[in-house]
């Protein structure tokens, strides 16, 4: 048996159940350590293990800087989110800057992959693995085929492993054309060099004073949902679904309104807790209440707390709920530098969680080193690379 430093007396499997647990740049580095670190921590299974670990132990959120200029307003970051009642630090670590030419929009975060959207890309998406720094550009839809597209949501096609994100597009230049002109699904693939047209989509009932928008999809059973921000919310009044096997869409019912009472609902989040699809409804600054999808088929709602929370001295904006995991959610808004920790079995506020320089996207991130062949395609012309060094020269 090994002595070395690449053996330390310890087996395989030993020796996987200690990497594992490891952040990817310590991973990373151990790879230099011998030729049998580097099989091990290169091996397919040992980095899916990892990215699963990742996924279940660590709670980090995105965060932007506030400001759209100056030193640093390029920077995505992450904040640890720790379930500890008096954390004494809240880790902020850099993954990358939104492009080397400036600022855009990042989209989704799901196993370890960002999307992000140049702000004067026309509709040209990119897709970046922060931990192993490579990006990789999606097909474009602009010029042609369409006018303009508009991410509806970022998912896993698991039939094909392929990840795929969802468009709605608008082929007309005026006005007058996008009042008159079909609109279209389309899905980039990672593994395609060309978009596939899904089906028509449905036509805004404010077009064409407005464009097509969609809220960040909640995954759950395989199945993307929209509550309210999608093109056919204000028409029917319902949650819009997507099969990310089989592509289709649907209609599902909302939970009921609050019954009597004078207090009005300001805004609702649709969010997934402990494996339930879960709708949190918000009354004010200090209530709200969450609806539990019980049945999926029927589409039956139960309302499954009450929450209240008084005595908190820092204002809030409520419009977005997130799980943080061991029942605690995390409530607060993009638009606003507080949020608050709230544990739902314990019926306890934890804290407010303070963002300062930066707003929250309520996108959670978890690092992954599973290698992606998309990453080796040749780029297109006209991608926009990403620069994965800190603001300060680090990384």
């Amino acid at each position: 048996m090994e002595t070395a430093a690449g053996g330390l007396g310890l087996c395989d499997d030993v020796l996987v159940e200690i990497l594992v647990r490891l952040p990817s740049k310590s991973v990373l580095r151990c790879r230099a350590v011998c030729k049998r670190w580097r099989r091990i921590t290169t091996d397919g299974s040992f980095l899916s293990a990892h990215a699963a670990h990742a996924a279940s132990c660590t709670r980090e959120m995105i965060i932007l800087p506030w400001s759209h200029y100056g030193p640093g307003s390029l920077a995505v970051k992450t904040m640890r989110i720790p379930l500890d009642p008096r954390p004494r630090s809240r880790p902020i670590r850099f993954l990358c800057n939104r492009t080397s030419k400036g600022w855009c929009r990042v989209l989704y975060s799901l196993d370890g992959l960002l999307v992000l959207e140049p702000r004067h890309g026309r509709s040209r998406f990119i897709i970046c693995n922060p931990m192993t720094r490579q990006s990789a550009s999606l097909p474009p839809l602009v010029p042609q085929p369409c006018f303009n597209a508009f991410a509806c949501g970022f998912y896993l096609h698991s039939p094909s492993n392929e990840y795929r994100l969802l468009c709605h597009c608008v082929q007309g230049e005026t006005d007058q054309a996008r009042r008159h002109t079909e609109q279209s699904y389309y899905i980039l693939s990672t593994g395609s060099t060309l978009p596939r047209r899904l089906g028509r989509a449905p036509t805004p009932v404010d077009l064409p004073t407005t464009w097509p928008r969609y809220e960040v999809p909640v995954a759950h059973r395989g199945i993307l949902h929209w509550f309210s921000l999608h093109s056919e919310a204000t028409r029917t009044g319902k949650m819009l679904a997507f099969h990310t096997v089989s592509e289709t869409f649907r209609l599902m019912s909302r939970p009921p309104e609050r019954a009597g009472g004078d207090t009005t609902t300001t805004s609702r989040s649709l969010f997934e807790l402990d494996g339930e699809l879960c709708v949190a409804a918000m009354q004010s600054v200090t209530s709200l209440d969450i609806w539990v999808l019980q049945d999926y088929k029927a589409e039956t709602w139960m309302l499954r707390h009450r929450v209240t929370m008084l005595g908190v001295s820092n204002a809030v904006t409520m419009n977005m709920v997130l799980s943080v995991g061991s029942g605690t959610i995390l409530i607060g808004s993009s638009n606003c530098d507080v949020a608050r920790l709230y544990n739902l079995k314990d019926k306890k506020m934890h804290e407010d969680v303070m963002f300062e320089s930066s707003v929250p996207t309520f996108l959670l991130f978890s690092e992954s080193l599973v290698p992606h062949a998309f990453f080796d395609s040749p780029p297109h012309p006209q991608f926009e690379s990403i620069s994965f060094s800190s603001p300060r020269g680090g990384s």
